[in-house]
């Protein structure tokens, strides 16, 4: 059986990896203005995959572990992840806007940079919250 900690540092960890991934991805569609870096199914599959480590070491864990994982410091973190990604996603919109009117990118670099850009600033923030916490 798992304990409540080690459920956290599992989920800390794929969210991380999947995060990073997310990031590599758009920064590499930016600089090489390909708007499909590496195979499109990358991240979505690092995305599946976090999910379903988290759901097998949660069933792992048990129920009362799981719940510990899921304590108000784990609300608190995703809830402040998920105001500060809002204003991320937001302002990559005038910043995008910006470069498709230069011609710096092509619609295509931006629409796939902006989405793995939004969901790699949530998954980011939150595993930044979470190891600040610890310490």
């Amino acid at each position: 059986m798992l304990s409540s900690e080690k459920l956290s540092d599992i989920r800390v960890a794929v969210l991380g990896l999947t995060g990073i991934i997310c990031l590599a991805y758009a920064c590499l569609a930016l600089f090489y203005g390909n708007p499909d870096p590496m195979p499109f199914w990358i991240p979505g599959l690092a995305g599946f995959a976090s999910a379903a480590i988290i759901f097998i070491a949660a069933r792992a864990a048990g129920r009362k572990n799981t719940r510990r994982a899921v304590d108000e410091g784990y609300f608190a973190d995703s809830h402040r992840a998920q105001r500060m990604a809002y204003w991320v996603a937001l302002l990559l919109y005038p910043i995008f806007g910006l470069l498709l009117t230069f011609g710096w990118v092509t619609p295509g670099v931006a629409f796939a940079a902006m989405g793995t850009l939004t969901g790699a600033a949530f998954l980011l923030l939150f595993v930044w919250f979470d190891l600040r916490g610890r310490l």
